[in-house]
């Protein structure tokens, strides 16, 4: 099995309002904030090469968004996403599944791109996979986090394949309700070694801090309960990967 962690891009957002309950100063000591108390995040996806299996999970968001939501949260690709797979020696038709682990625009709807007069796959042999319970609450969303979706993209995929029929042994999933209802968490069994691919859990490094939740949290209360009863329920040691994190991709923890 081969597992990369992609590089996406970044986005930019309060510092405030993303990590909470702490103080700039204090967020400040972790990562750096601008002048205008805002902070950059990255955008980390996950590769798993497993047989004939290329899987990609949460690719980021898409380069044709609307400009206001460019502008508001600071999107800036350096590197295209073909790119970076070349990288690891990927090309977009070798991708077999594309795994959302939820439809939030900034995980996934850089599985699309625009080319003259229509949008189309990015990846067009792959399959693309969310879980179902999870899509039919993005198309009817608490008003909070309505604007957050881009599940009109998927109109552009012939067939959209349920999370819940996924069927493997190196890969299951774990379902949180606090930061947006049904999100999935993919875990990776690679020999004995277990990888966490976090997703909005616990989104950065910081967030280990059991008390810490996010601005942008459907359920804040929900989210810090769901995140401490996962860190307790880990036995041995495990590789956690941070989607949002721009200082640490991942980190060991026992």
């Amino acid at each position: 099995m081969q597992i990369h962690i992609i590089p996406i891009g970044n986005l930019k957002v309060r510092a405030t309002e993303m990590i909470k309950p702490l103080s700039q100063k204090k967020i400040s000591d972790k990562y750096p904030i601008d002048t205008e108390g805002s902070i950059m995040l990255a955008m980390n996806a996950l590769l798993v090469i497993e047989e004939e299996q290329v899987v990609l999970m949460d690719p980021g968001c898409a380069d044709f968004l609307p400009p206001r939501l460019l502008k508001e949260y600071g999107f800036h690709i350096d590197i295209p996403l073909e790119e970076e797979l070349s990288k690891v020696g990927i090309m977009p038709h070798q991708v077999t599944d594309v795994i959302f682990t939820h439809l939030h625009f900034d995980h996934g709807s850089g599985a699309f791109k625009r080319q003259p007069g229509k949008i189309v796959k990015r990846f067009r042999q792959a399959r693309y996979h969310v879980l179902k319970a999870h899509y039919e609450y993005a198309t009817h969303p608490d008003s909070k986090e309505a604007g957050s979706f881009f599940t009109s993209l998927l109109k552009y995929v012939d067939q959209v394949h349920w999370l819940e029929e996924w069927d493997s042994d190196w890969l299951t999933f774990q379902i949180f309700e606090g930061h947006t209802r049904h999100m999935t968490l993919p875990i990776i069994k690679s020999n004995d070694e277990r990888i966490y691919f976090l997703a909005d859990l616990i989104p950065m490094e910081i967030f280990m801090d059991l008390n810490v939740f996010s601005g942008y949290d459907r359920d804040p209360r929900l989210a810090v309960q769901e995140k401490r009863e996962f860190l307790a329920g880990l036995n041995g040691s495990a590789k956690l990967v941070f989607f949002h994190d721009p200082l640490t991709e991942s980190l060991i923890y026992s």
